[in-house]
């Protein structure tokens, strides 16, 4: 139901209500003139009434518009040729434009056309031109290759017979000038002599095979009875001696006196009388090495083989009678179809297996192997001849005189022929075949893959598909491949026995190699480009044709707009008054400031002074980035404790912290609409209420700044665990502030976002006055909560705040435990107030600030059990960083499986009556000096970090935490400055000298820097060198005849148990692992005891002996130029006293480190001893003397001590940074002490002590 109410012009009545039925639900009713109406109500006459209305009410409606209609016809009448030219003219304009589009359209498809066909053709020339070119360079390798194997194949076949022809006449010379006559001719020498022919042939092994007629036999054996045993063992002392001797050298043989074949066995018959057929036979004679264990090392009869398939006669046979030197067909074959020649190669290769050396299986042995036989003449001292010519590298014929000489023994050189084409292509030559063939025995391949060679087997095993790239020669003729010039000189080759042809074939794994998805690389990259320009091209067109369109329908909307409301000369006068001065953009100030943070524009203008120096300066035309915001809260929060706690960190922790912290506020301020204005330092600035505006601006930042106190106190914790103690104890200090500032751009060199005004000033001095772990909110930011009905977030201020400029404020804590739950809603400031008045609202804020993190509480307090474990987990974290290097070492020394000696065990040597403080020496020997080197991502054994957590987390519970100073947190805390200072020394800041090499970085830092043994030998005694401590002094267990001090004769009676009672606890079979890692000889056991007992006894700072003692020391091996020691003495004992010194400026880093961090520690000393005190445990009151024994312990030992350390020279700029502090610290305490000691005593005293 709808109802309107009408009224009549000039009448003053209301007019009668009208309810219109379901029929008539969107009534549109005019008012029309003076028409009157009824009001309409149920029944006929009133329908009639109805309807006469809307008669009359159409009849109006059609007289307005038919007048105006006619007005309208009139004006236009004369109009109407104009008319229809226009529309003519709009036809004609639409026309062409159609015809254009059209003209367009087929241009582009002739474009598109063109350039698909070009990347067609274009594709595919740059596939088969890449292909051709890997074609092309793979048989160009390949041919290059092949010539490099015949090549060197012929120069080596050339070698041997060079060495032979030149050993042959040396064998014949020497018989000649000895008066010896063949075939009774033996070389005394020959053994080495022949050594240096086989290693020059790359050959298996030489010999000799002298021709015995029949006539001869009798006395060939008889000389061999009488010279075979005597020459054999010259032979076999001559090579003894030989230096460089690769091959097994056999002292045991059997003596056979008697030509005998090669089926003949000694053992088997001992008796037999050798060979029955007719001579001439070819004993062996001499030969190199001498391989006979289980036969005769002579008098085997070559002529007893049987001549290879095909051949009439045996290769010795050709050459006694053909006198030329030869080459026997390739044996060895290990060819399975021919099974009774397998046998027996297979006999010959189990032979050679006993005696080569460096091969593991007989398969490597039955390999193809020939014989380069060369004939030795009767007097062929008198035949030599140099056969060269050296035009065409080929030897005369006969190469030897007229007279038709007699061939009296044979020179024979054994090769296997894997040796003739091994080691000539360098690395990747892959997948070259080389296929031997012969018609007289079975073809044979081999595999080159660079310098390696692989025996396929018996066979061919070339691809058919290759064959139009294959080269080959016959062995004979390889000389002509051969890339320099032939020295041969001798006999020509025999050619006519059992040619050999080597061929060089190419295979699919070499192309493989030259043939890559380049082609379709390039393929694809080109259609690809090709796609992209017509892709670009399409979107461009795209682009532009929707631009035009978007401009073309604008320009004509705007044209029809301004032509029906202008004239068409004053529409042309407004276009050109507009193109000349456009109209100005009047942005408003937050849209401009909007912009400018997000591109950054500037507007700066520039002007000269009298000087010619060039100022930036803003011109009153330049738009100034800069606005007033009302109503905004900002935010000023502080890091409690951060620069006492930077102090002691590296610059890497201290970012790690602000970055983490910092990081996780953006987030939050990103979520929930805050806006981070910057950091300063530790200081962190936000506000709400800018750029955007928001309502409820101050509930925001209310909530943010929670939010940040949890982050705060989450964040700290787990970060304790990296960046160490201490860090949990950082505590936000927050303040709010609300009203109005000012926000613009501060434009220059570096523009910035800034903040102005008095809420700026007073939301700082809002965070300066509040407390650690708080939000302090002022009087006004407090009104806006309440106002938002949160009053119950905030709890008023016992005491006014007296802010610098503002005088004394009443301020308020936000309470972020009830930020998100309910409570009773404050009406206003004052109830907070009242409330804050009532004595039960100030105990509970008083104990709520006591407990405040980030404020220690002056009683001592037991550590908790989840620190506890953040502290543990901070150490088993260290040691792993510690223990990594030490196992990588081990591992590069041992290998990877770190094999130790099986028998070694610990083993302590304690003389009689030796006490731990007895054991500690003046110098520790360093080790010698190892490049280190260090695995990338190295993880240690599950079980050694589990023993190590176990070994800490007990060391951790043996430290008493009932005393507030020797406790796990200060070793704790001496660890991390242990750790400080060796990555002082592990840096290469030195203020006296320069190091050019780790060798030098070694020296000059003692070793410390590159030795992980040591670095955890210091940081190990630093966590046990308070263990179980008694919370009282050496002295005062002494005059208790405590145990410990009876057991140690009260010499360091405290530093001995700790580092007895720890050291037994690392000895128990639970740590094995943990050992085993840590060190793996005796010597390194030694080494790293050696260091933990001087570490810890070096603690004992008060024991007058140990003083006199390191004075002494510190003379010896510092002097300048007197010192008693050698240079290289006081090289160690500078180690060792470095090395203490490091542990002990760690035991007292509170002392030279922020004064906070100073009056931390040293109230918890003062609070330890006033214990003692109190339970009777000391016999003078600590606090009477406190103030006079700190200025004493600086002057006397912190002081001097970081002098020392500066004079080590191994610290670098951390010395000068320590004893800056020490400094500080004492004169801080010079005028504060006593104060403090007063405070510190009264608090003690207000604890409540009972003696007893």
């Amino acid at each position: 139901m709808a109802a309107a109410n009408f009224s009549s012009p000039g009448r003053n009545r209301a007019s009668p209500s009208v309810t219109a039925s379901s029929d008539h639900s969107n009534p549109s009713p005019l008012p029309c003139g003076d028409i009157e109406y009824g009001g309409l109500n149920d029944g006929d006459s009133e329908h009639s009434e109805y309807d006469k209305f809307h008669e009359r009410l159409e009849q109006t409606r059609q007289s307005i518009i038919s007048s105006a209609a006619g007005d309208f016809l009139d004006g236009m009448g004369d109009d109407c040729s104009v008319l229809d030219t226009d529309r003519q003219s709009k036809q004609q304009q639409q026309d062409l434009t159609e015809k254009e589009t059209k003209a367009v359209r087929k241009l582009k498809i002739l474009v598109f056309g063109s350039l698909f066909l070009s990347m067609i053709a274009v594709v595919l020339t740059a596939y088969f031109l890449t292909s051709k070119a890997e074609q092309d360079n793979f048989e160009l390798q390949f041919h290059d290759d092949a010539y490099k194997l015949l090549g060197n194949m012929g120069q080596n076949v050339e070698r041997i017979f060079e060495a032979s022809d030149a050993f042959v006449a040396n064998i014949a010379s020497f018989a000649a000038h000895t008066n010896q006559t063949w075939p009774f001719v033996t070389i005394p020498d020959f053994a080495v002599r022949a050594e240096k022919v086989r290693r020059m042939c790359g050959a298996v092994y030489v010999n000799t095979y002298h021709v015995v007629q029949d006539d001869q036999r009798a006395e060939w054996e008889a000389y061999t009875a009488e010279m075979g045993p005597q020459a054999t063992k010259d032979a076999i002392a001559a090579i003894a001696s030989f230096d460089g001797m690769d091959w097994p050298i056999s002292t045991s043989y059997i003596e056979w006196n008697v030509i005998h074949s090669y089926e003949e066995n000694p053992i088997e018959d001992p008796d037999g009388n050798g060979v029955s057929y007719p001579g001439p036979y070819l004993p062996m004679w001499q030969t190199q090495p001498t391989l006979s264990e289980t036969d005769s090392p002579y008098n085997w009869d070559l002529m007893s083989l049987p001549p290879v398939a095909g051949q009439e006669r045996s290769a010795m046979e050709i050459m006694i009678q053909d006198k030329r030197p030869t080459i026997t067909a390739p044996y060895l074959l290990a060819n399975p179809a021919d099974p009774e020649r397998y046998e027996v190669d297979m006999s010959e290769a189990n032979w050679l297996h006993s005696y080569l050396p460096n091969v593991e299986t007989v398969e490597e042995v039955m390999q193809p192997i020939s014989d380069f036989a060369y004939p030795i003449y009767h007097n062929a001292h008198e035949r030599i001849q140099f056969n060269m010519d050296d035009k065409n590298h080929q030897a005369h014929e006969p190469g030897i005189d007229s007279e038709d000489p007699v061939v009296a023994a044979l020179f024979s050189v054994t090769v296997y022929w894997k040796d003739m084409i091994k080691d000539i292509l360098p690395e990747g030559s892959n997948g070259i075949l080389v296929v031997f063939e012969s018609d007289c025995v079975q073809e044979f391949t081999y595999e080159v893959n660079g310098p390696n060679v692989v025996y396929l087997g018996a066979g061919t095993f070339h691809d058919a598909k290759y064959d139009h790239m294959t080269q080959g020669s016959l062995v004979s003729d390889l000389r002509f491949y051969a890339t320099q010039a032939s020295m041969y000189t001798g006999l020509p080759l025999e050619e006519t026995y059992c040619p050999l042809y080597v061929s060089v074939h190419a295979s699919a794994k070499m192309e493989a190699a030259y043939t890559s998805n380049t082609p379709w690389i390039f393929a694809l990259v080109t259609a690809c480009v090709f796609l992209l320009t017509v892709v670009a091209f399409m979107v461009y067109n795209y682009v532009v044709e929707k631009r035009q369109n978007i401009i073309h329908k604008s320009a004509v909307t705007s044209n029809a707009i301004v032509s029906s409301l202008f004239p068409e000369a004053i529409k042309q006068q407004l276009m050109e008054t507009q193109a000349m001065n456009p109209l100005s953009d009047h942005t408003i100030p937050k849209n401009k400031l909007n912009s400018f943070l997000n591109d950054g524009t500037k507007n700066d203008n520039t002007f000269e002074d009298e000087r010619g120096s060039t100022h930036d300066v803003a011109t009153r035309n330049a738009n100034q980035i800069a606005e007033l915001f009302p109503d905004t809260t900002i935010m000023f929060a502080d890091i409690a404790g951060f620069t006492a706690w930077a102090s002691t960190r590296e610059p890497s922790h201290v970012f790690t912290l602000l970055e983490t912290l910092y990081g996780s506020f953006d987030k939050s301020a990103k979520r929930m609409g805050i806006f981070k204005v910057e950091t300063i330092g530790d200081s962190y600035v936000a506000v709400c209420g800018l750029p955007e505006p928001h309502k409820n601006h101050a509930v925001r930042m209310a909530r943010f700044a929670s939010s940040c106190l949890d982050d705060m106190n989450i964040l700290t914790k787990r970060l304790e665990v990296s960046l160490g103690p201490g860090t949990a104890d950082l505590a936000l200090r927050v303040g709010l502030h609300s009203g109005p500032t000012i926000a613009g751009v501060l434009r220059g060199e570096k523009a910035r976002f800034q903040l102005f005004g008095d809420t700026v000033n007073t939301a700082s001095r809002m965070e300066s006055s509040s407390k650690p772990n708080r939000i302090q909110a002022s009087q006004k930011t407090a009104e806006l909560i309440v106002e938002a009905r949160r009053g119950h977030w905030l709890t008023a201020r016992k005491d006014l705040v007296n802010a610098k400029g503002k005088g004394l404020l009443q301020t308020f804590w936000l309470n972020p435990k009830v930020l998100k739950s309910s409570g009773s809603v404050v009406s206003s400031v004052e109830d907070l107030e009242t409330e804050h008045s009532t004595d039960s609202d100030n105990h509970n804020e008083e104990s709520e600030e006591k407990s405040t993190v980030g404020r220690p509480s002056s009683a001592p307090q037991e550590i908790s059990k989840e620190k506890l474990q953040r502290l543990i987990d901070w150490n088993v974290e260290l040691f792993e960083d510690l223990l990594k290097p030490i196992v990588q070492k081990s591992m590069e020394r041992l290998g990877s499986s770190m094999d130790k000696d099986p028998s070694f065990v610990e083993t302590v040597i304690i003389p009689d009556g030796s006490s731990v403080r007895d054991q500690a020496v003046a110098t520790v020997r360093m080790p010698e000096f190892e490049p280190a080197s260090v695995m990338e991502d190295f993880e240690l054994d599950t079980e050694v970090v589990s023993q190590l957590r176990m070994y800490i987390t007990t060391v951790a519970n043996l430290y008493r935490s009932s005393n507030p100073f020797h406790n796990f947190e200060h070793a704790s805390h001496v660890i991390m400055s242990t750790i400080k200072l060796l990555q002082r020394v592990a840096t290469r800041d030195v203020k006296k000298k320069d190091v050019s090499n780790e060798k030098e970085y070694y020296d000059f830092t003692f070793g410390i820097s590159t030795d992980p043994l040591t670095k955890f030998a210091i940081v190990f005694s630093a966590l046990i060198h308070d263990v179980d401590h008694a919370g009282v002094s050496n002295g005062q267990l002494l005059k208790e005849d405590d145990p410990i001090a009876v057991i140690y004769e009260g010499l360091s009676p405290m530093e001995q148990h700790s580092f007895t009672l720890a050291f037994e606890l690392l000895m128990e079979d639970s740590y094995t692992k943990l050992r085993e890692a840590l060190y793996s000889s005796q010597e390194e056991f030694d080494r790293f005891r050696q260091l933990c007992i001087n570490c810890v006894i070096a603690t004992d700072v008060f024991d007058k002996e140990l003083k006199t003692f390191r004075e002494d020391r510190w003379k010896r091996a510092f002097a300048a130029d007197s010192s008693p020691l050698s240079e290289e003495e006081a090289w160690h004992c500078k180690a060792t006293i470095t090395i203490e010194y490091i542990i002990q400026a760690s035991d007292v880093a509170h002392t030279m480190q922020h004064w906070h961090v100073y009056q931390r520690w040293n109230q918890r000393l003062f609070q330890e001893m006033y214990a003692a005190y109190k339970a009777g445990r000391a016999d003078k009151d600590p606090s009477l003397g406190w103030y006079e024994g700190e200025l004493w312990f600086f002057d006397n030992y912190v002081i001097p001590l970081a002098e020392k350390l500066r004079q080590c020279e191994v610290f670098g700029v951390d010395c000068d940074q320590l004893l800056d502090f020490a400094t500080q610290n004492r004169m801080e305490w010079d005028k504060k002490g006593t104060e403090i000691v007063q405070k510190w005593t009264k608090e003690e005293e207000g604890r409540g002590w009972q003696v007893g």
